[in-house]
């Protein structure tokens, strides 16, 4: 087998994301990572709905080197926890489970973005006249390329070849189609409160996903709200019907929480208007 042809094998075997622990030098991980985390892409969601045909996504490459991403579409999963991770071939599929690759194309495929640079990324939604009603949704990957010269290295003590495993780095948004009637409904039960702050569960009910900002007030004896903690970006995606969250609380000084109630809002925004998708309480002795 030829060198470039056995690199190439193991280069696709030890594909890695941000998330894993690749066996490298400390300093490699960390340049390898500051450069994932170099690009900046907006928006980080992109829903299809209504008459919207197309968009646009921005890539930015904010460090002083140039770098080299490749984008695709994976398949992904939440788990009850809010984790996402991708489906390989050897996942059993769930018939409640849409994609959405085959409805989205995208160009380009491959991006070479110089220090600071700016690249539009252009998707276009096309639906075939059968589609189910229902909602679709795929995630549109970003994967660092590393440069040839961090691959492969001649080696300093034999005369051969020295192979370098090299992860690739990337991050995902996910890519949504709505098509048809969708509604969703979403209730907040199980609302716990110890010394590591506010668990609770998101139930969704419906044909399609929820997505908001979690919000906690606090309000105690003197009768006035203070917000004490929030994650912003919450999303139950389907077809889990669930999610469990964890808020650590931060209450300004002087404020303790004992003797009130504590007040969680899950809202979502649409053109710009605060909807109030779900909220629960619960008393604090």
């Amino acid at each position: 087998m030829k060198i470039k042809h056995l690199f190439s094998t193991l280069l696709m075997a030890f594909t890695l994301f941000c998330s894993a622990k690749p066996a490298m030098a400390a300093d490699e991980t960390a340049s390898a990572a500051s450069s994932i985390q170099d690009l900046l892409v907006t928006p980080t969601r992109v829903v299809f709905e209504g008459n919207m045909p197309t968009t646009e996504l921005a890539l930015v490459n904010r460090s002083e080197k140039p770098h080299t991403y490749a984008l695709s579409f994976v398949q992904c999963r939440m788990s009850e926890t809010g984790e996402i991770k991708e489906i390989d071939a050897t996942t059993p599929p769930d018939p409640q489970e849409h994609f959405a690759d085959t409805l989205v194309r995208f160009t380009p495929r491959r991006v070479i973005l110089e220090p600071r640079q700016v690249q539009m990324v252009r998707m276009m939604l096309r639906k075939p006249a059968d589609l189910a009603e229902g909602e679709y949704r795929s995630h549109l990957s970003f994967r660092l390329i590393p440069s040839a010269e961090n691959a492969v290295k001649p080696d300093s003590i034999s005369s051969g070849i020295q192979i370098k495993l090299i992860p690739i780095y990337g991050v995902t948004i996910p890519v949504i189609v709505r098509h048809g009637s969708l509604k969703a409904t979403a209730r907040l039960s199980g609302l716990r409160f110890d010394t590591k702050g506010l668990h609770l569960t998101i139930e969704r009910e419906g044909n399609r996903s929820t997505y908001g900002d979690l919000v906690v007030q606090w309000k105690g004896k003197a009768g006035k709200a203070v917000t004490v903690g929030a994650i912003n970006g919450i999303a139950v995606y389907t077809p889990n019907s669930k999610r469990t969250v964890s808020l650590a609380l931060s209450p300004p000084k002087g404020v303790e929480l004992k003797g009130g109630e504590l007040i969680v809002r899950y809202t979502s925004k649409e053109n710009d208007k605060e909807q109030l998708i779900a909220e629960g309480q619960i008393t604090v002795p």
